[in-house]
């Protein structure tokens, strides 16, 4: 029998639903009401019409609330087949309509007072159970009563028109119940009426074999008496009880297969169903000349969001980029999620060669690119893609996935969107990961991660500001590294904040020296996203400027716009805390990214930072010639300072200086150098800056 558990958790009523009207809950409350009452009187009036054996009502009530309680339900479905049909269907066929009846509205209501369900589903289920099994019992006892096989009758047990009334009655019960749910769905959700009845196809053949059952329990009552009932009632309760565990432990082991090759974030194939695919088309080639593309993506800048939005952000983009991977690579692929931001994709179309695999990966990287809008905030990423080939670079899923990793890498390093696996790029893909372990060992060390300072000139007064620490690796193989050679990889293994802590102290460290030597200069450095998001920073730059005895204000902590876009809230407290330790803010880079007006007022922000992409070119190229310039007038009209990066001759300083800009930064000045040449060199400024005064 079919019972609605969860009506309002229904899918089917969606997009193909969404045209239709869907009556309000107070209107399908006035049905239920009026269905009911209509139930409740025919009932009555029928109730001297029905055998009133009280033992046999009591046991059928107890058969089929047992049977109700334990029911199973449908794994695809919000709803409960329940073998407590057939009690009722029994009390109809022996007590009359208006017993069977009482049994089914007796039944919903201890249903109810276990499971507890809302008030419009109970409503429902007490219309349905109430008005099905009156009908049947009624239907039976008036056909029964014109051909005269009613339990009155002698040997009515024995007329065949006696169980094919007792069929008919049951199907009478099946049909009014399915009816029912039908309809409420439709007024409630607006599925289609048929629609809804079609689903319950694949349970109607049970349902119906449920039917022989009914006939065989109602020859056996008739012909052993009330003992016979009792004891198939036992019988009945303890048999679907059992079928109800094994069917339970049987859905639970179909979860758990699902579970164990399923990512439960996003619900694709995991790694180990990945691999297993893979080698299943690696058998299916059986030494043929078949060949196929597998392609590994990482998703560039995914971690930004989680560490910008939080997590909650970057799972709901991956839950909506799950389903348009899947959608774009079709039936006969299979697109997987290994962790993180990390997918796998075995295209459907089985080919290596490498045009067509190239247009497959350019779609994907379409797909990954689409614009995806939370709430008030569109969130885009980008990808990098590695593909490599089966045979030509590995015969069994370890080594082709590892291989697109490399190629994958490689993409990521040269920042072009995808690579095919070569044999050249294992060397690097082992040297990145040397330098992964390189790096960590460095910064257990004290000579090996290193600051080097660029000045910081004042074009009012001509003296030396400060300068900026910018951090070197001096690698005892490989030498003395910039940035551009190992930052990025520090930013992917999350060694970001290690690094910035150790460039901190240095820098602290040696402006402290600085002002020991009577120098008051300002020292200016870089912080990242998941820097400006550490909750431990402002107690940690607090300790640091504590311990080297250096005033808070000689430090600047430089910022960039899409720091401050990426979480104003987050960054005001991180920005704040820092603000009221007498820590000084830069914004750098500015120009770069998008507009934050309304958050430099926000922040604490002293210093603006214009970026070298604008100064550089300036004398020659006008429109940057315009925003220097209004970049100089705003910051001003803001109450801050302006910096100009990027400065390399003469004439470029002369303009800033002509047009407001308050300092200056470039190689004009010096490249940046190591601590003790920066003294030396602040020696020689200083002596020329006076000669030429």
């Amino acid at each position: 029998m079919t019972e609605i558990t969860a009506p309002n958790a229904i899918a089917g009523g969606s997009a193909e639903a969404a045209p239709l009207r869907r009556a309000s809950a107070r209107s399908v409350a006035v049905a239920h009401a009026c269905i009911f009452a209509a139930a409740v009187g025919l009932a009555v009036s029928q109730a001297s019409e029905a055998n009133w054996n009280y033992k046999e009502l009591a046991v059928l009530v107890i058969l089929a609330a047992v049977s109700d309680l334990t029911s199973t339900s449908l794994g695809s479905r919000f709803m409960n087949v329940s073998g407590s049909f057939l009690g009722m269907t029994l009390a109809a066929v022996l007590l009359g309509g208006t017993p069977a009846a009482i049994v089914g509205a007796l039944t919903i209501t201890i249903s109810w007072l276990r499971f507890r369900e809302a008030g419009q589903t109970f409503r429902q289920n007490l219309v349905m159970y109430t008005t099905f099994p009156l009908l049947s019992g009624l239907m039976f006892q008036h056909l029964a009563t014109i051909e005269h096989v009613t339990r009155a009758d002698p040997g009515y047990d024995h007329q065949p028109m006696y169980y094919v009334l007792v069929f008919a009655a049951f199907v009478v019960a099946l049909a009014v119940n399915f009816l029912m749910v039908a309809v409420f769905y439709r007024a409630i959700h607006g599925v289609p009426i048929l629609k809804r009845l079609a689903e319950f196809r694949p349970i109607l053949a049970a349902e119906l074999s449920s039917a022989l059952l009914t006939l065989v329990a109602v020859f056996i009552v008739d012909s052993l008496g009330f003992g016979a009932l009792l004891m198939l009632a036992i019988v009945l309760a303890v048999y679907q009880y059992l079928i109800g565990e094994l069917l339970l432990s049987k859905r639970r082991g179909e979860e758990l297969l699902v579970q164990a090759y399923s990512d439960p974030l996003t619900g694709l194939a995991n790694r180990p169903r990945f691999n297993d695919e893979v080698d299943a088309a690696i058998a299916a080639t059986n030494g043929t000349t078949a060949a196929f593309g597998v392609l590994l993506i990482d998703l560039d800048h995914f971690k930004d969001i989680n560490d910008t939005l939080g997590h909650q952000y970057g799972d709901d983009f991956l839950r909506d980029l799950a389903p348009r991977l899947a959608q774009r690579i079709g039936a006969g692929g299979l697109v997987a999620r290994f962790g993180g931001d990390e997918f796998a994709i075995l295209p459907a179309v089985r080919t290596d060669n490498m045009a067509a695999l190239t247009a497959i990966v350019e779609d994907v990287m379409a797909c990954i690119r689409e614009p995806v809008r939370f709430d008030d905030i569109t969130l885009e990423v980008d990808a990098s893609i590695g593909v490599a080939r089966f045979p030509h670079d590995g015969e069994d899923a370890q080594t082709l996935l590892r291989r697109a990793d490399i190629a994958m890498y490689s993409a990521k390093a040269e920042r072009d969107g995808h690579r095919f696996y070569t044999h050249g790029q294992d060397r690097h893909s082992v040297s990145r990961l040397s330098m992964v372990g390189d790096f960590r060992r460095a910064l257990e060390k004290d000579d090996e991660i290193i600051v080097h300072f660029h000045p910081i000139v004042d074009l009012g007064s001509g003296a030396v500001h400060g300068a900026e620490a910018l951090v070197r690796w001096q690698h005892p193989e490989l030498g003395l590294l910039q940035p551009a050679a190992f930052l990025e990889i520090v930013e992917q293994t999350g060694l970001i904040g290690a690094m910035t802590t150790c460039v901190l102290e240095k820098a602290i460290a040696e402006c402290a020296a600085w002002h020991a030597a009577g120098r008051d200069l300002t020292m200016s450095v870089n912080l990242s996203v998941r820097n400006l998001h550490d909750p431990m920073l402002s107690s940690q730059v607090a300790q640091m400027l504590d311990r080297h005895r250096l005033p808070p204000g000689a430090l600047k902590l430089e910022i960039t716009e899409s720091m401050i876009l990426s979480d104003p809230q987050r960054a005001l407290a991180t920005v704040e805390s820092l603000s009221e330790i007498g820590v000084r803010f830069a914004v750098d880079d500015f120009g770069t990214g998008h507009s934050s007006l309304a958050n430099l007022r926000r922040l604490p922000v002293h210093e603006l930072k214009i970026d070298r992409s604008f100064v550089t070119p300036m004398l020659n190229e006008e429109s940057d010639g315009v925003i220097v310039r209004s970049t100089i007038e705003l910051g001003h009209a803001l109450g801050l300072k302006v910096i100009a990066e990027g400065v390399e001759d003469e004439i470029t300083l002369a303009r800033l200086e002509e047009i407001g800009c308050d300092r200056a930064q470039g190689h004009f000045f010096s490249k940046p150098i190591p601590p003790i040449e920066f003294m030396r060199w602040i020696s020689r400024y200083e002596s020329r800056y006076s000669a030429a005064a």
